[in-house]
């Protein structure tokens, strides 16, 4: 299975087994119709950013706690041929994101749509960051992913395991530790990094996806494009 981020968009495509469906070239061209049309069924995932009410936000004139914009979006969503929402998530570090997470995921799963969570990386060396990531991991278990989690049918698995998808914000998390934490689940979750895992950390880590920047303004990319499950 590979990963592909097209520029059209900011989502993610899980594609199983489609030969060529990553390169460069076809991941410029790709449309969700496109992508909807292709052998094998893939899943398009959309970057979800719950934080938009939060006083500490920006305002943009509506909540990502109000239930019936919720539903709104999902159904929006689902017209456009996504699958699914990765969650911008930060454990219990932002209380604001991770009620509109939980809401979310309740309303995903009246409305038979998925819900992945995106794990932000406790910022540069605060000397708890593999704490923080733990923590997280446990709070995810017990309030999204475990057999006890509410609207737990609506998360995203792939083969049967939960999908958390890593967003590095170059802090020191020992993830061999978080590693050996997750794997005691009940299904051990599939962890995808932004981009490359730090070397120490290769075997912690299920894949990558690429986080694509829309550049410079002199038209320079910033980021690579292809992304892969090991």
């Amino acid at each position: 299975m590979k990963l592909c981020q097209s520029a059209l968009l900011a989502y993610v495509v899980i594609v199983n087994s489609i030969p060529g469906a990553c390169s460069h070239a076809n991941a410029r061209n790709l449309t969700l119709q496109d992508i909807s049309d292709l052998p094998g069924h893939p899943r398009v995932l959309a970057d979800y950013q719950p934080w938009f009410g939060d006083p500490e936000h920006i305002d943009v004139g509506y909540s990502s706690q109000d239930p019936n914009f919720l539903r709104k979006q999902i159904e929006n969503a689902r017209k456009m041929g996504i699958y699914a929402f990765a969650v911008d998530w930060y454990g219990s570090r932002r209380p604001f994101l991770d009620r509109s997470t939980a809401l979310l995921q309740r309303i995903a799963s009246e409305q038979h749509f998925h819900i992945a969570l995106m794990y932000d990386e406790t910022q540069d060396d605060n000397g708890h960051a593999t704490e923080d990531a733990m923590e997280a991991m446990e709070l995810a278990y017990q309030k999204y992913i475990g057999p006890g989690a509410p609207g737990r049918d609506a998360y995203l698995l792939y083969r049967g395991r939960p999908v958390i998808f890593v967003f590095p914000k170059r802090g020191h998390t020992d993830w061999d530790q978080v590693r050996q934490q997750v794997d005691q689940w009940e299904s051990p979750p599939l962890l995808i990094y932004g981009d490359e895992p730090p070397p120490q950390f290769g075997k912690a880590f299920d894949g990558e996806y690429a986080w694509v920047n829309p550049g410079r303004k002199d038209g320079t990319r910033t980021a690579k494009r292809g992304a892969k499950i090991t």
